[in-house]
This record gives C-alpha cells, structure tokens and sequence, in this order.
C-alpha cells in the first residue's frame, strides 16, 4: 500500500473516532434513534422497531436501528457502541471517494476524498447517531460501484452495477425514498 494510501486512512480513522464517546447522547434525534436501537437489542424484535418497546416506531427504515442495535450488544450499552456505525460509515464513505478518485484523478487519487474528509458536515455526521452517514456511505458506495461499471468490461462491469444497485438498496432501508 503506498504512503499517501496509508496516510489517507489514518486521516480518516482519526476523524471518525477521535471524539468517539466524549460525550453523552443528545437529545431528540441521537436519544430517539439509539432508544429505539436498545428496545430492539433488549426485546429481540429486530423486524419492528418500537422507541418505547410496544408502540412501533416506522419513522424510518431499519438499516440504522440495525445496526447501531448490534454495536451495542457487542461493545455494550455506551455512547461510543452508539455511535461506531457513523464512524465506520464515514471511514468506508472516504475509502470509496478515494477509490472514486483512482479513476477520476489518477494523478492524486487521494485528494478527493481528503477534500470530502475534512469538510466540517462529513465530520459532523461521522460523530453523532444518525441515519445520515450511513445513508451517505451506501450512496457513495454505489456512485463508486457506478464508476467502475463505466469503466470496465464483460463480467466485471456486471459485477459492478449489481454492486451499484445493491447500494442503492442499502440506501433505500437506511432512509427510505427522497
């Protein structure tokens, strides 16, 4: 892996995780989607998600409840459990705007997505709960997906709009339609 690769990847891991569990959940939205997260871990209904653990709660789809349920049954009921799917999202979002900027701009494939890094929305988004970084991942996932289909041949230009379509999808449960 070479140098600038390296030195993209701990830009973004320190971006995302740096503030990670520094402080408490904010209120409305971080509180609503990460109780909402609890009641389904707890009560082991991950089809129907409820924000009190009887009154279901279909304000949006379950990508997010999903998976910020899971980082706290396997980190446990914290702050950082709660917000790891944002960080990780915006981790992958910048590995895919890099490899976006392979194609696009061959010369410094990495500036595009140090660019996106470090605009303050990005940042923001990767430290709190929210469905919006990882509705971010999935559509530049299959943006990326996308470039590469326009760019390869035969089967691996199959491949890659199957994995665009399966972006698109992904983003579909994670906020539903526009």
């Amino acid at each position: 892996m070479r140098r600038s690769t390296l030195l993209l990847l701990a830009l973004l891991l320190a971006l995302a995780f740096a503030f990670q569990g520094t402080r408490a959940i904010w209120e409305p939205d971080e509180g609503r989607y990460t109780a909402t997260a609890l009641n389904m871990a707890d009560g082991g209904d991950w089809l129907v998600p409820t924000l009190d653990g009887e009154t279901p709660h279909l304000t949006k789809p379950p990508i997010t409840y999903w998976a910020i349920a899971s980082s706290v049954r396997l980190l446990g009921r914290n702050e950082w459990a709660a917000r790891l799917p944002g960080a990780l999202a915006f981790v992958i979002t910048g590995l895919c705007v890099f490899g976006i900027g392979r194609r696009l701009l061959p010369a410094r494939p990495w500036l595009p997505a140090v660019v996106w890094a470090t605009f303050l929305a990005p940042f923001i988004g990767s430290n709190i709960v929210s469905t919006d970084a990882l509705l971010m991942c999935f559509e530049t996932a299959a943006m990326y997906a996308f470039v590469e289909a326009w760019y390869g041949e035969g089967g691996a230009r199959r491949r890659w709009v199957l994995a665009m379509w399966l972006g698109w999808g992904l983003a579909f449960m994670t906020k539903g339609p526009p």
